[in-house]
């Protein structure tokens, strides 16, 4: 953990979070261009971050999962990541859950999933900020700013999707998340296994949210800069395991 450098870094990732539904450029009608820059990150992070996370959770399990389970030991953490996605794939489609946004009102049981699946989430995004083991500072603050613009496009659906509860619950919950998952970067060897098992389930969550809120539709979309940040975000990606983490 940069003990300089990482503090920063969260603490710019929470005020992200906190402070999105009162930035000016999502209080003008169109689609901002850095949804765009976001969604392209946040889909490069699916392919190249989280999908790769599952296999090396699988394998970790390899040796672990009773030889008596009915189902095959290679397919434990992608069900679970199966059953994420399903769950998430009704929450979005209207009619499974009324989204309450009087003030007062109970939570809907799908709002409480999503609080607690993107808590997690977010709790891991701290571990890893935590936990990073590249010493290099423009790495590290590469990797803060790539974050940074996934936080940008993923809460702005979240707060679209559920205007009340964001601004009243949620941006609070996933920024104490966020911290505290930084915290428990501090005990990895006794929480690490944990943010791996729960990496199943939140996975199919992250995967069907990037897919269906962060890909802008043809009319919102700016593909130049979707494109270019992808490619960035890939490169940066590549760098990051081949030279920072080696």
């Amino acid at each position: 953990m940069n003990i300089y450098f990482s503090p920063l870094a969260v603490l710019a990732l929470s005020v992200i979070i906190v402070t999105l539904p009162f930035w000016p450029v999502f209080q003008r009608q169109g689609h901002p261009p850095i949804l765009s820059v976001s969604a392209g990150v946040g889909i490069t992070y699916v392919f190249l971050a989280v999908l790769p996370k599952m296999a090396i959770v699988q394998a970790s399990l390899g040796g672990k999962v009773d030889d008596g389970s009915i189902l095959p030991v290679e397919r434990h953490v992608y069900l679970g990541a199966l059953a994420g996605f399903v769950i998430f794939l009704f929450i979005a489609n209207k009619g499974f859950s009324e989204r309450a946004q009087a003030p007062g009102s109970r939570l809907t049981i799908g709002e409480i999933i999503v609080l607690v699946v993107f808590s997690v989430y977010f709790a891991q995004i701290g571990f890893l900020l935590g936990e990073w083991p590249s010493g290099s500072l423009l790495g590290y603050f590469a990797l803060s700013c790539a974050i940074g613009m996934h936080f940008i496009g993923i809460n702005y659906h979240l707060w679209q999707r559920y205007p009340c509860r964001y601004s009243r619950l949620f941006r609070w919950f996933f920024s104490c998340s966020l911290i505290i998952g930084w915290l428990a970067a501090g005990f990895a060897d006794k929480v690490g296994e944990f943010v791996k098992l729960s990496s199943m389930f939140v996975a199919g969550g992250i995967i069907i949210t990037a897919i269906r809120e962060e890909i802008p539709s043809q009319s919102d979309a700016n593909i130049l800069y979707f494109l270019a940040s992808v490619v960035a975000t890939t490169a940066f990606v590549l760098f990051a395991e081949i030279v920072l983490l080696r």
